[in-house]
């Protein structure tokens, strides 16, 4: 069994479910025993430096998702040159440019916060344009962790609103989890290979789907929320993490 220790977000409701649910402990400097691997939910930039002065004896420990997009358009830049399908992205629009056609994102947000129909061209700080997939049928979200089978992984249709831009909760959007995944093996192979590329050992992975059933990436979260009936996946994912031999768990913090 894997001496696994957990770092995140002060206040995070997730964190706090797989502390308690898989039995995971919080690291503190204060450890006696050796530590295998040390899950990093969602801390990244500022936050995992100011971790890392705090508690310096945890930097040369293997972290699992150390490395963590810094912005969404740089994600999805990073996607899209590696020949994945992502939504035309851009940090200013031209004149050749339908405004109508595109939307204002965050480079760093979350529970769909800031998301607006875009009303100008020029660039502007904090933000990125996106087109915008009018003709979306669904949303997915991938729960994926590359040392679980992919039968295993959470895939999960996001619905809202045809007239909503986003369909986070917070904007009235909803999840329903597919309980068959058969079909969405090109999402899950996308979603592998999405981590893999950002040297990241889980992630929830969101795309869109238009009525082609084009997939569009859109982001990968590195701290998701859950919901009652996606927490079990999540949990059940570090649980198995924990229970690797201790060589084996450390692989996923030195990728």
């Amino acid at each position: 069994m894997a001496h696994i220790r957990m770092i995140g977000k002060k206040g995070s409701q997730a964190c706090k479910d797989i502390v308690e649910g898989a039995e995971i402990k919080r690291y503190t400097d204060r450890i006696i025993l050796p530590v295998d691997a040390i899950i990093n939910y969602g801390l990244h930039g500022d936050r995992l430096r100011n971790f890392f002065s705090e508690r310096p004896s945890a930097r040369k420990l293997p972290i699992i998702n150390r490395y963590i997009p810094g912005s969404k358009l740089s994600a999805v830049e990073k996607a899209e040159n590696n020949g994945i399908l992502v939504p035309d992205s851009k940090l200013s629009l031209s004149k050749g440019d339908n405004v109508s056609d595109w939307i204002e994102k965050r480079h760093n947000s979350s529970r769909g916060f800031g998301i607006q129909l875009a009303h100008r061209r020029e660039q502007i700080a904090g933000k990125y344009y996106q087109k915008f997939v009018r003709d979306r049928v669904y949303e997915l979200r991938i729960a994926a962790f590359l040392w679980t089978p992919k039968t295993s992984w959470g895939v999960f249709k996001r619905h809202g609103e045809p007239d909503k831009i986003a369909w986070n909760f917070h904007q009235g959007g909803f999840f329903s989890r597919v309980y068959q995944p058969d079909s969405f093996h090109k999402a899950i192979d996308l979603s592998e290979k999405i981590l893999k590329l950002f040297r990241m050992g889980f992630g929830a992975v969101d795309f869109i789907v238009n009525k082609n059933r084009d997939i569009f990436f859109i982001e990968v979260n590195s701290a998701p929320g859950f919901t009652d009936f996606s927490k079990d996946v999540y949990v059940s994912a570090f649980r198995a993490l924990k229970d690797l031999p201790g060589k084996t768990a450390s692989k996923y913090g030195e990728l």
